[in-house]
């Protein structure tokens, strides 16, 4: 398939922010993409045997009535403008979770998995955060996660999490109008209900650098009915929220993100502004809420996130008290 033909398509049929769509210029696509038109011809055929549905109006041009609902690899790495994220890009139908699918490429080493890019249409054993499960029908989400070899430390997965939450919420703000923040400290919420969420695992290594995975949840075009009915009251879907997204277009803006942040950490008083960013977008802020960390739940006003991505807390009973993001929990706000 020649992947920029097939995006040109797309970005006409979902453009950017709330921009007009339309049928594409036979002449203007051929122009741009450097293609005779014999050439767009066979190019938009070879699409049309993998499932795109292309009107072609005689005045007006070509026009993307539908795609195939699974992903092409060769359609998010296409072009794609990255440093390091998403370099390389791996589609699968079916895995157990891309975390693993993930890991199983990193034992090939840095020079073969830095910046890999895995995504899956479905999971059957994703996981979150705690042991939990993420849940997804077949094409309704994006599932992905991205290796990267990082310099070890102890903040390590705390400023990834807090990274990769904020690359989301931008990649998602990319493609239309809508208010999504962080709920402390690794899910994506929209009106105070999940829409995604964020695992990082990383593992020991010797040396400076060593293998990190970030996984990425995030729901796209689920009606409410694809949720279990005892969480339906604390989930959404992007669709559900009112953005209609190609989900290709929104994985290639992911990369792109992540990419962003994945170099920010790095970067001289990055870190910092990391956080700085993800506290402003943080939901939890200001709240009052209970915490749960080992058998005893706390309750307070949540009025700060220190350095390592701990909640800080102005108990109810007096005091403030700091909890780690990888020992406590919160049960209720």
């Amino acid at each position: 398939m020649d992947a920029r033909v097939s995006l040109a398509l797309r970005r006409a049929q979902w453009p950017l922010r709330g921009g007009r769509a339309g049928p594409v210029s036979v002449d203007s696509l051929a122009g741009r993409l450097k293609l005779t038109p014999k050439r767009l011809a066979e190019a938009v055929d070879d699409l049309a045997r993998l499932g795109f549905v292309i009107e072609s109006h005689p005045m007006l041009g070509l026009q993307l009535v539908a795609a195939p609902p699974q992903f092409f690899a060769e359609e998010i790495a296409c072009e794609l403008s990255v440093q390091r994220v998403g370099c390389q890009v791996r589609c699968t139908d079916s895995t157990a979770s891309t975390n693993d699918l993930a890991w199983e490429w990193a034992g090939r080493g840095a020079g073969e998995a830095d910046g890999l890019a895995v995504f899956a249409e479905h999971q059957s054993a994703g996981r979150g955060r705690r042991g939990n499960r993420w849940l997804s029908a077949p094409h309704a989400s994006i599932l992905g996660s991205v290796v990267l070899w990082m310099p070890q430390s102890p903040a390590l997965g705390a400023l990834l999490t807090r990274a990769a939450a904020v690359a989301v919420a931008r990649a998602v703000v990319d493609q239309g109008e809508v208010e999504i923040g962080i709920k402390w400290p690794n899910d994506l919420v929209i009106e105070d209900r999940k829409v995604g969420g964020i695992l990082v695992e990383a593992r020991p290594a010797r040396g400076e650098l060593g293998p990190v995975v970030i996984g990425i949840g995030l729901n796209c075009s689920q009606g409410s009915e694809a949720f279990p009915p005892e969480i339906r009251g604390g989930v959404t879907s992007l669709g559900m929220a009112g953005l209609e997204v190609d989900r290709t277009l929104l994985a290639r803006s992911l990369l792109v993100r992540l990419d962003e942040v994945a170099a920010q950490t790095t970067a001289p008083g990055g870190a910092a502004e990391v956080q700085r960013d993800a506290s402003a977008m943080c939901r939890t802020l200001g709240r009052r809420i209970a915490v749960r960390e080992g058998e005893t739940t706390y309750s307070g006003e949540v009025i700060g996130l220190d350095p390592d991505y701990g909640l800080v807390l102005r108990l109810a009973e007096g005091g403030i008290r700091r909890f780690p993001a990888m020992t406590a929990h919160v049960v209720a706000q």
